[in-house]
C-alpha cells in the first residue's frame, strides 16, 4: 500500500492541494473519494491547474480497519516532540512515530514555494450521524474555499485538539482545514466527500465551475445537509475519557443535537454524566478508541464572539 494514492499535475501554474487521508485506519471514505475525483479529471481530460496530491495517512492502521495502532496519528505533531523523535532511539519509536515521520516528508517532497497558494485538506468521518463539518484554525473560517464547503465551521476545536496535523502544517505556511464528512462506512459519506473534494478544487483555483458541476453528480448535498445546521459553532465543553473509565455514550445522539443542561449524555465506571449546559452535543464518541467523549458547543454569529 503506497503513501501516495495519486497525483493530477496541470501544465499550467496554480495552487498545490493535497488531500491526506485515513489519518485515522478506520476512515477510509475519504481514500474512494480522491480516487474517484482523480479518474474522472483523467478520464474526461478536464484542463487542470497546479497540482493535486493524495497521500495516505496511517497505513498499517488502514489495512487493520482500526483507529489507530500505538497512538492517535492526528495527536503527535507537536514541534517539540518532532524534535525529540530526533534524539529518540528509532528502536523506541511507536508505529504512529514512523507514520508520521514519513507522511511528513511525505507533504514536505511536494511543498513548493512556486504555487498560487497551498491548502490541506485533513479529510476525515465520524462515529456519529450528521459528522458532517469544519475545523478551521484561527484567521480563515471566511476562506473561499471555507465557504464553498457551505458546512457548519467549529471556531476554536483545534485549541481543544493537542498535535493535530492541522495545528502543525498551518504554521508551516498552508491553508489548512479539517473535512469531517458523515458516518464512518457510509454511502452518504463517499458522496459528501467526493462533493467536497470538487468545491475545494473549484474554489482553489485548479478547475472552474463548469467542470465542476459537469462532473460531481452531488453539488447540491453539501448545501442541503447544512440547510438547518448552525452555520458557526464554538466549544462550551469538552468531556475527556481515558480507556480505563468504561466511558459509554447513550445511543441515539446525532452531531448539534441540542441538549438541555442537566441532561443525561453518558456514563462512566463512577456513574451518569449530565450536559454542564445548554447547548449542541458534538462529536459523541461512538467507537471503542477516543478521548474525546463528547463535546457541548453552541452557535455564534460572528468570529469575533470566539476571541
Amino acid at each position: 500500500m503506497d503513501r501516495v494514492l495519486g497525483i493530477v499535475e496541470g501544465k499550467e501554474k496554480g495552487p498545490l492541494v493535497i488531500c491526506v487521508c485515513a489519518l485515522h485506519g478506520n476512515e477510509q471514505v475519504s481514500i474512494r473519494a480522491f480516487e474517484r475525483v482523480c479518474d474522472a479529471i483523467n478520464k474526461h481530460q478536464i484542463p487542470f491547474k497546479g497540482k493535486f496530491v493524495g497521500l495516505l495517512g496511517n497505513i498499517e492502521a488502514v489495512k487493520l480497519n482500526q483507529r489507530f495502532i500505538d497512538a492517535d496519528l492526528n495527536r503527535v505533531w507537536e514541534e517539540e516532540y518532532i524534535e525529540y523523535l530526533k534524539v529518540k532511539p528509532k528502536a523506541e519509536y511507536t508505529h504512529e512515530d514512523r507514520e508520521m515521520l514519513e507522511l511528513k516528508a511525505a507533504i514536505a517532497e511536494h511543498d513548493s514555494d512556486d504555487y498560487d497558494i497551498k491548502v490541506i485538506a485533513d479529510l476525515h468521518a465520524t462515529s456519529s450521524e450528521n459528522g458532517n463539518f469544519i475545523v478551521v484554525p484561527p484567521g480563515i473560517a471566511d476562506h473561499a474555499i471555507i465557504k464553498a464547503l457551505h458546512l457548519p465551521v467549529v471556531v476554536d476545536l483545534d485549541q481543544y485538539l493537542i498535535g493535530t496535523l492541522l495545528g502543525y502544517v498551518v504554521n508551516h505556511g498552508f491553508i489548512s482545514f479539517a473535512f469531517e464528512g458523515g458516518l464512518i462506512g457510509s454511502d452518504q459519506a463517499l458522496n459528501l466527500h467526493i462533493s467536497g473534494l470538487w468545491e475545494i478544487l473549484e474554489a482553489a483555483g485548479c478547475i472552474t465551475h463548469n467542470d465542476h458541476m459537469n462532473e460531481d453528480h452531488y453539488a447540491n448535498q453539501l448545501m442541503e445537509i447544512s440547510s438547518e445546521l448552525p452555520k458557526q459553532v464554538k466549544v462550551l465543553h469538552r468531556h475527556w475519557v481515558e480507556p480505563t473509565d468504561g466511558f459509554k455514550m447513550k445511543p441515539g445522539f446525532v452531531n448539534f443535537e441540542r441538549i438541555n443542561k442537566g441532561q443525561l449524555l453518558a456514563s462512566d465506571d463512577a456513574g451518569d454524566i449530565y450536559s454542564p449546559y445548554d447547548g449542541m452535543i458534538f462529536m459523541p464518541l461512538y467507537q471503542d478508541t477516543g478521548n474525546d467523549g463528547f463535546f457541548v458547543v453552541e452557535e455564534v454569529t460572528s468570529i469575533v464572539e470566539t476571541e
